[in-house]
């Protein structure tokens, strides 16, 4: 549309303009009615799906845009004639279509053809053949001078707007990728991707600290070549060993490159910005030399929090930076400071979701407790009053009393513990201990069977998703125990043992089907063994041994890996 209402104007700008030569005007003319029907022609095209079938069309498109003109304006005569506005014209649909690169390529084969026309326009140069006027050199140097003005100014704007459209699009699509549905883990396993592609990082590495335990969690992702996702490891670093990600850096935002000298070569901060984004002066610091920076040649960092309750920062190792390091880093601040709420949003939400779901499971638990499990009692004490009655009478229904007795006794039991399972385990390393032993007292109270608990441990250094699980692993054996071993006995000790924290759970009971001592692997291979535990066992990465003697008891023992060696599996 912009093509033919500019090859209308300069249309009627010819036929309005008198002082042209008849032989120039109807030159003119004629290559102007060719121009207008191709335009209109290419304008009644492309309103089909002609782009998309022919994806070349637009640099044709743009090859014969700057050779129609250039043809015009060697007949013109080169003071107030309206074809420098072809080209302008030219310029502005290749910043359109591309970017600055293109657009100052455009620009340099405009001065050619506009050079080119001056040239021919030379009386001296073609003898017999006169146009108007012709080119002086002044003119011409000063047109020359205003299309490169022109050309750069227009590429520099749109670079910047494609750019700006780049960037918008990127941060639509990571925020499409938070989902609070679909976990944490591979939310950020989304999330941390993209980030990877945008930067043609080789890795990335998170860590994010909870503020008020003061624990410290490390992502690593790398890409896999098949398939083309993210493979993403979760880890608790040792405390001391928490400077190689908290070190000082030197701003919010941090570029770093590999600087050689006499004494080796270590990563070194070269470009920083604060948090509004403005360079710090003086931004330079030294990584820690340790293995993990030691094969980095470049990275990029962010710090970002959480509202209250996490900080974090996030690196990119070797990103491959297509413009400038600035560019770079105020690209990741916008993309961390737009993803950041998103993502702690969604892990706010699935929150709120497992808090609003913990407060239904109690409401049904303490509905079970003053209703269902209030009624049995009551029934139990009936037939137990009828059992003691029927006794005395000698008329042969104690025994079946009796029975019905104890399986009422048996379901009681059944929604006690089904009560417990639907109460929420909130479990930090300082209340662990007091968990386990409150478990094992109550669980002898309630079923008559001696239990003890021993432990040497004041706490248990474990992230929370961890102590929840060990916490159910427990109460799941406590519930097999008294349903299945015929136990008079039990023992439950926390120990800390060759660098492992171990549960061991001993019974007098029957035992399982098996003899002999079995791992975990062992087990699922021959399918041995109880299939909850051993799978909360698998989720949370660490090893079970079952020893088992048919008639005599059972011994299961879970041993949790050392901090560093914890991978995520939630």
């Amino acid at each position: 549309m912009a093509r033919v209402f500019l090859v209308a104007a300069s249309l009627l700008a010819v036929h309005l303009d008198f002082a042209e030569s008849a032989a120039y005007a109807a030159l003119s003319k004629i290559l102007l009615l060719i121009y207008l029907a191709y335009s209109v022609i290419v304008m009644l095209w492309l309103r089909g799906s002609a782009q998309l079938r022919y994806p070349r069309l637009p640099l044709f498109l743009h090859s014969i845009d700057l050779l129609g003109p250039a043809i015009i304006v060697l007949f013109s005569d080169g003071r107030d004639g309206p074809f420098m506005v072809f080209l302008l014209f030219v310029l502005v649909a290749a910043g359109y279509r591309w970017g600055l690169r293109e657009t100052l390529i455009t620009t340099a084969f405009a001065i050619v053809v506009m050079s080119g026309a001056a040239v021919l326009s030379y009386e001296t140069r073609h003898p017999g053949f006169t146009l108007q006027g012709g080119y002086e050199a002044n003119r011409l140097v000063i047109r020359i001078a205003y299309l490169l003005a022109m050309g750069f100014l227009i590429g520099y704007l749109a670079e910047g707007e494609k750019r700006l459209q780049a960037e918008s699009t990127a941060i639509a699509g990571l925020l499409t990728k938070v989902r609070p549905e679909q976990g944490l883990k591979r939310t950020l396993q989304a999330v941390l991707g993209d980030l990877l592609h945008i930067f043609a990082a080789d890795a990335v590495l998170l860590a994010v600290e909870e503020v008020r335990w003061r624990r410290l969690y490390i992502w690593e992702g790398r890409l896999a070549t098949e398939p083309q996702e993210l493979r993403l490891r979760l880890f608790e670093t040792d405390p001391a060993q928490e400077t190689i990600y908290r070190f000082p850096l030197a701003g919010e935002f941090v570029h770093a490159q590999r600087r050689r000298n006499r004494a080796g070569s270590r990563l070194v901060s070269m470009l920083a910005l604060d948090a509004e984004g403005r360079p710090v002066d003086g931004s330079t610091c030294v990584f820690p030399d340790h293995p993990l920076w030691r094969d980095v040649n470049s990275a990029i960092g962010a710090s970002f929090t959480f509202g209250e309750e996490w900080s974090g920062r996030l690196f990119l190792i070797n990103p491959r930076l297509r413009g400038s390091r600035l560019a770079a880093l105020r690209y990741l601040q916008t993309l961390v400071r737009q993803i950041s709420p998103a993502v702690s949003g969604a892990y706010v939400l699935r929150r709120l979701r497992s808090k609003a779901s913990a407060i239904e499971r109690v409401r049904v638990a303490q509905e079970l407790h003053d209703g269902a499990i209030q009624s049995l009692i009551s029934l139990e004490m009936q037939i137990h009053a009828l059992r003691r009655r029927s006794e005395r009478s000698f008329n042969g229904m104690g025994a079946e009393l009796a029975k019905i007795q104890d399986g009422l006794r048996q379901e009681i039991s059944s929604l006690r513990e089904l009560m417990v399972q639907m109460r929420p385990l909130n479990l930090d390393p300082r209340r662990f201990v007091d968990f386990l032993a409150d478990l094992v007292e109550r669980f002898r109270r309630e079923t008559g069977i001696s239990a003890n608990f021993v432990t040497d441990l004041e706490e248990v250094r474990l992230p929370a998703y961890m102590l929840r699980e060990l916490g159910r692993i427990v109460q799941e054996a406590l519930i097999n125990i008294r349903k299945h071993s015929g136990a008079r006995h039990i023992l439950v000790s926390l120990v800390l043992r060759d660098g492992l924290c171990r549960i061991v759970i001993d019974d007098d009971g029957c035992g399982f089907g098996f003899a002999g001592r079995f791992s975990l692997q062992q087990l699922e291979a021959d399918r041995h063994g109880p299939m909850v535990i051993k799978e909360r066992v698998r989720n949370i990465g660490a090893g079970l041994t079952i020893e088992s003697a048919p008639g005599r008891g059972a011994r299961l023992e879970i041993s949790l890996p050392p901090p560093k060696a914890q991978a995520a599996h939630a």
